[in-house]
């Protein structure tokens, strides 16, 4: 769990890396575009119940860590998708 606290409120998100090879149904066949329909059920199952706490969760594998620009770094990556989902 990432806890960000800005003028006294905090803010908390649930963060999970998902390996290929323990989070799809079928590893042979993933890609960064079916990656997230290739999920295990288990894995949504609990995603789901945790979100219906009310916590936020964002999970994250190696396509999503990818940088898009040439000069991006995969650390700025990862902080651009952390201060959108904690934004949202």
């Amino acid at each position: 769990m990432i806890t960000l606290s800005e003028r006294g409120s905090e803010r908390s998100l649930l963060l999970e890396y998902d390996g290929v090879e323990y989070h799809t149904k079928n590893p042979e066949i993933v890609t960064e575009h079916n990656f997230s329909q290739e999920y295990l059920d288990y894995d949504v199952e609990r995603q789901l119940e945790l979100e219906s706490y009310g916590y936020r969760f964002l999970r994250i594998n190696k396509f999503t860590l990818i940088p898009k620009e040439k000069s991006q770094t995969r650390i700025e990556v990862l902080s651009s998708i952390l201060t959108k989902k904690f934004n949202d």
